[in-house]
């Protein structure tokens, strides 16, 4: 079963690598794309996907602020947050705003692969 992704980040190029990076494995299935965090939390609310990657630094409403919405719009999704910014107080604020995971952008696509494969994984 390949798991349901929605992608989040206001730079379509960025979008594309991810996609590209997951679609390839076979395993994953992007079904929405966002470039805010408005239209990330309606397209959770709309496809109900296994996981989100998801960018902090968006227009209208950004990664923080779209957090506890996404868990309100699907309470089982897992939130994978890919920040430009490795600041620690940045990662216990999304942690504690409800992230599962946080990785620093810049890595290869093997590790987001991962950390999307360990979050998308059924309970053990």
């Amino acid at each position: 079963m390949t798991a349901r992704i929605v992608l989040a980040d206001d730079a379509a190029d960025v979008r594309d690598l991810l996609r590209l990076a997951l679609e390839m494995t076979g395993e994953f299935s992007v079904v929405a794309e966002a470039a805010d965090g408005e239209a990330a939390v309606e397209a959770v609310r709309r496809h109900q996907p296994d996981v989100v990657v998801l960018d902090l630094s968006m227009p209208l409403l950004d990664g923080l602020g779209a957090l506890p919405a996404i868990h309100q719009a699907a309470p089982a999704c897992r939130i994978l947050v890919l920040s430009g910014y490795s600041d620690s107080g940045l990662r216990q604020a999304a942690v504690e705003a409800g992230a599962d995971a946080f990785l620093v952008k810049g890595l290869a696509p093997r590790e987001l692969v991962a950390a999307v494969r360990r979050l998308s994984a059924p309970e053990v």
